[in-house]
């Protein structure tokens, strides 16, 4: 029995090597053939564009109002208070929207450099996609305010839908080009590896009117600033990349 088992276990050895070297040789087998699938299959980098310029149809109005004095606390309850009553008066108006802005209290300075009281500006934002109704609101404040600025962008909602329709576009114009590629190197067709969406255009209210600061604009002007209403266009662009493989 001691005799069989000592020779049994030599045997056993030499079965396991050679088991192990059939599960290396079938793993090599499968990494080879991997590897020559990539090696016949190129990979191709590609991009597609699609764009479109569209007429903005929001408008952005900023109306300033600000005052100087000696004591701190009445200037500053006499701005905010007609922040107040502009914020009321534009959220009384079907479609505009109505917010407080930028808010901040100054030091003035004599000549020679000492303290001379205090100037404390305020701002108000509108926001409409109504530009008459906007335009008209926004020359009434300005009888009482500066109009500090008039911008127009797309409005969100119309960005979402022309980013949508541009996809589909952008989308086929990459499918073409991968199919043009792959008859042009001889291959039969491709399948896409990776796919990369980039959105972009001109996301930034174009200006198109900048009050003029209260001292070059005396606060009781003989009649209001015209308020423009037209907008002029924003370009939006969907672009795709990605990789493709070139099959066979």
């Amino acid at each position: 029995m001691n005799t069989h088992r000592r020779r049994a276990g030599p045997v056993a050895r030499t079965a396991a090597v050679c088991a192990a070297s059939l599960i290396l040789g079938l793993m090599g087998a499968k990494l080879a053939t991997a590897a020559s699938t990539q090696a016949s299959t190129p990979t191709l980098q590609l991009d597609a564009m699609a764009s479109a310029t569209i007429t903005n149809d929001e408008m952005v109005v900023v109306l300033a109002f600000e005052r100087d004095g000696q004591q701190l606390a009445p200037i500053n309850e006499a701005v905010v208070s007609q922040l107040n009553a502009a914020i009321a008066e534009a959220r009384r108006v079907e479609g505009v929207r109505a917010r407080l802005g930028s808010l901040s209290t100054v030091p003035n300075f004599a000549r020679e450099g000492k303290p001379n009281g205090w100037r404390v500006r305020g701002e108000v934002v509108l926001e409409s996609r109504m530009l008459q109704q906007l335009a008209q609101l926004s020359g009434r404040l300005s009888e009482k305010m500066q109009l500090a600025s008039v911008a127009f962008r797309l409005s969100s909602e119309r960005r979402r839908t022309e980013e949508d329709r541009l996809l589909t576009e952008a989308a086929k114009s990459f499918q073409n080009k991968a199919t043009q590629a792959a008859a042009a190197f001889g291959f039969k067709s491709y399948q896409i590896r990776e796919l990369s969406l980039r959105p972009g255009g001109n996301f930034q209210p174009r200006p198109v009117y900048m009050g003029r600061s209260a001292e070059a604009m005396p606060m009781a002007a003989s009649a209001p600033p015209p308020v423009p209403t037209d907008g002029g266009e924003s370009e939006v662009v969907v672009s795709v990349g990605g990789t493709v493989n070139l099959m066979p």
